[in-house]
């Protein structure tokens, strides 16, 4: 067996991958403890320098695994967007920790992302994410016109209804400030709503439920829609055994066996 034949099974070996997802999530926890301030129940500068050695020996395995999967797969290593990926979050946290260069090493945090490039159901909710960007764009300007349009209308509305009207759609900017807010539904009723309700009167009501029920509720119901059909057109496009490929899978072999059925009938006739 050659060398490369060698690199590429290690390469591919379940086990050595699941070993390089345990080290991905350790570094992970390192970098989260190091952000702790432990103040004067431990040593600070010795709690640094354990998790300095840990970084750096775990970042000499993926160098090292970098160069067996380089030597495994040779330059089609490259054609594979993940791994590409791999490669410059590994090269930026080789970056020296002083000099020029320094700031670069904030980005080993970055490692943490390895986890989607290393766990294939991570890599099709991202591919999911990325061929929805359409989509999303498109309900995104549709959103923002009409929380555009409400926030001019809330402004005309409530802009002089008192302390809170002058507070929260005083003008443009606070309107569609105050709109963002009532859309994520953070406080509305108690926080916003009932507060004009109360300088205004209830016709104010359905001025607010319109407006959460055009933006929070269908907008969202929307976003999900366009992410879940793209998951579907993934999961068929892969084949595999899995969501819609099985029902797939299914309808296909119930339509053989009906189409053989119709074929037996017939020669059954002849």
């Amino acid at each position: 067996m050659s060398f490369r034949q060698k690199c590429y099974e290690i390469s591919e070996n379940m086990k050595f991958q699941n070993f390089i997802l345990i080290l991905i999530v350790i570094t992970a926890f390192t970098s989260g403890i190091g952000t702790f301030d432990y103040g004067e129940l431990y040593d600070l500068a010795f709690i640094n320098d354990v998790l300095l050695t840990i970084d750096g020996f775990i970042l000499y395995i993926f160098v090292l695994e970098l160069i067996i999967r380089l030597a495994g797969h040779g330059f089609k290593f490259f054609k594979d967007p993940w791994n590409n990926f791999d490669f410059i979050i590994i090269l930026v946290s080789l970056a020296p920790s002083t000099g020029a260069l320094s700031t670069l090493r904030v980005f080993r945090v970055f490692r943490a992302l390895r986890l989607v490039s290393s766990m294939p159901e991570m890599q099709r909710m991202t591919e999911a994410i990325l061929r929805s960007m359409r989509g999303i764009v498109a309900i995104t300007w549709l959103l923002a016109i009409v929380w555009y349009v409400f926030s001019v209308l809330g402004t005309m509305l409530f802009h002089d209804a008192g302390q809170y009207g002058e507070e929260y759609f005083g003008n443009l900017g606070l309107s569609m400030y105050t709109l963002f807010q009532i859309m994520t539904l953070e406080s509305w009723s108690h926080g916003i709503a009932r507060l004009i309700i109360a300088d205004v009167g209830w016709w104010a009501a359905a001025f607010f439920v319109s407006y959460i029920i055009g933006t929070s509720f269908t907008f969202l119901n929307m976003f999900i829609a366009v992410f879940t059909n793209t998951m579907a057109s993934i999961d068929l496009e892969d084949g595999d055994s899995l969501g819609f490929s099985s029902i797939l899978t299914e309808v296909k072999s119930e339509m053989e066996e009906v189409k053989q059925m119709i074929r037996d009938l017939k020669t059954g006739e002849e």
